[in-house]
């Protein structure tokens, strides 16, 4: 049997031809499944896209928009919402939650399998992220903040920032920097059984400040006792009072009604009373533009609001510079200081009276006197009538001209005596803050009369509520934090401010309240949390966020 070449061709060459064109219609076919596939995963996901399929190459193309999100108004009702069907694509955590978006870009991917698919990070400012999720409940992360700051891009995958309310679940982390281009890249995530908070919380960077409690209330025991002071005059509040006719009307008003304010990086920039929130309360007297440039009353009430609601969590804007911070964590008061203004005995405090009084000597001067006295009346009682009546006459003159004399002498010796005392106070040994603070305390307890001890969170609050409201209140702490500043800094108290202290010390005890605060603010775990936050803040202004 013949084998011609139309039979080779056809029971050979067929079959071979088909054999190789096989494989270009497996890459068809499966660039098209895969092309429906990721149609439908994006269908899925609500992911609007641009998709090509090169059948011959088995490559799909996908052209995906890249988004800038802001968080939505705090009253929309879907700012506390979590959005229906949100994306389960790598990359698309943030889809979690509804925001304002807008496209900036478009991203695109070259895939071979569907698997491989996946979403542009969003872009998102960084500080109204981390500003959206702690009004959502979330928590700062203390060691997260601090591996961020020190290590950057190189921060470990997986570093948990921002915790969850109600576990240690992470709320925000660091993500894989695939897609990152250089800015920090974070992952989202959240439950619907972690939302505590709704449109009646306090937002970050606001404070409340509740309405004192008339029982307790230190400020109005204060004004009453200056208000007593001033009887005798004219006016009922003199102008060394912490209230005068203008502002006293104005504190009265908001007395029984919660204050919120808001701080930026410049102080307190907003205040409202809960009562009325549609009428904002002025703040004329805390800057410093509109009242001196020499004025720091919105300085101190920012530092007081800032110690007052950092411990519990939050975000600020306000930063208390490091000099301030260090004078909260030293010994800045003498202990003879504490004894001269009778806050403290020296029983409490380390020996420190170098220029003890000699009563010794001063007994031994008056013996002498006594029998020198003595001896001369003896000396009278033996002269004859007429001579003695001149010698009484005499020794009486020469007594009260000693009299006068040792009256003179004996006021140059204490005033002397009081001299040396200052300088040994203002030499002695500083006292630790603890010590200071709870001696104060307790003098503003016996000083007011109060129906207890106050203590210093709810003594801060109320010196912050008074300082809102009331300028000559705000310039008398204002006053007395930079005096204390300025001993600190100078490298010691002088008499001059011993003299301005003693002149005010319900004002001093006050404002040792605030220094104690922020101390504790520096002590606080939260604290540094505070700190590591803002720096990250200032480092990354735009993060991705998928």
């Amino acid at each position: 049997m013949t084998v011609s070449a139309v039979d080779v061709i056809t029971y050979v060459g067929i079959p071979l031809a088909v054999l190789g064109v096989l494989p270009t219609i497996y890459t068809c076919l499966k660039s098209f499944f895969t092309l429906r596939e990721i149609t439908k995963t994006l269908h899925r996901n609500g992911v609007a896209a641009i998709t090509r399929s090169a059948l011959l190459s088995g490559i799909v193309e996908i052209e995906i928009p890249r988004r800038s999100i802001t968080p939505l108004n705090r009253n929309d009702p879907k700012y506390f919402g979590l959005r229906e069907t949100p994306s389960k694509l790598k990359g698309g955590t943030w889809t979690l939650f509804e925001w304002k978006e807008m496209v900036i870009g478009v991203k695109s991917y070259r895939l071979q399998y569907h698997d491989e698919l996946t979403q542009p990070q969003a872009e998102i400012d960084f500080e109204a992220l981390v500003a959206f999720l702690l009004d959502r409940g979330a928590v700062p992360n203390k060691e997260g903040w601090a591996d961020l700051r020190s290590s950057g891009l190189w921060t470990p995958v997986g570093t948990r920032l921002l915790l969850s309310p109600v576990s240690a679940e992470e709320a925000l982390s660091v993500a894989m920097s695939d897609d990152s281009d250089g800015i920090l890249s974070l992952s989202l995530n959240w439950d619907s059984q972690w939302d505590r908070r709704g449109r009646e919380s306090l937002p970050p960077y606001w404070v409340k400040v509740d309405a004192t409690d008339p029982q307790n209330d230190v400020v109005a025991a204060i004004n009453a006792m200056e208000a007593q002071k001033g009887g005798a005059s004219d006016s009922p509040h003199k102008s060394d009072g912490f209230l005068d006719d203008d502002s006293a009307a104005s504190f009265k008003l908001g007395i029984n009604s919660a204050i919120r304010l808001k701080i930026s990086a410049t102080g307190i920039q907003e205040c409202y009373s809960e009562s009325d929130p549609e009428h904002s309360i002025s703040l004329f007297h805390l800057h410093s533009s509109h009242t001196s440039p020499d004025s720091t009353a919105g300085f101190w009430a920012s530092c007081a609001a800032t110690a007052l609601q950092a411990p519990q969590g939050g975000l600020w804007s306000f930063s208390i510079p490091a000099d301030v911070l260090a004078i909260a964590r030293r010994e800045t008061v003498p202990c003879g200081v504490m004894v001269l203004l009778q806050i403290l005995t020296d029983d409490e405090v380390p020996v420190w009276r170098a220029t003890a009084h000699e009563q010794e000597a001063e007994r031994f001067e008056r013996h002498v006197r006594f029998t020198e006295q003595t001896r001369k009346m003896n000396e009278e009682n033996r002269l004859p009538p007429a001579l003695r009546d001149e010698a009484r006459r005499k020794r009486l003159e020469a007594d009260a001209m000693d009299f006068h004399n040792e009256f003179r002498r004996k006021q140059m010796r204490d005033e002397q005596r009081r001299e040396a005392q200052v300088v040994d106070a203002i030499q002695s040994q500083r006292l630790p803050f603890p010590v200071i603070v709870e001696a104060n305390l307790r003098f503003l307890h016996e000083k007011l009369r109060l129906a207890q001890k106050p203590v210093i969170q709810e003594l801060l609050e109320q010196i912050l509520y008074a300082m809102i409201q009331d300028a000559a209140f705000s310039r008398r702490i204002a006053t007395m934090m930079d005096l204390w500043r300025s001993w600190t800094q100078s490298g010691g108290m002088t008499k001059s401010h011993y003299l301005a202290v003693k002149e005010d010390q319900i004002t001093f005890a006050l404002a040792s309240v605030i220094w104690a605060a922020m101390r504790e603010m520096v002590n606080e775990p939260m604290g540094s949390v505070v700190g590591d936050l803002q720096e990250c803040l200032r480092m990354w202004k735009k993060v991705r966020l998928g």
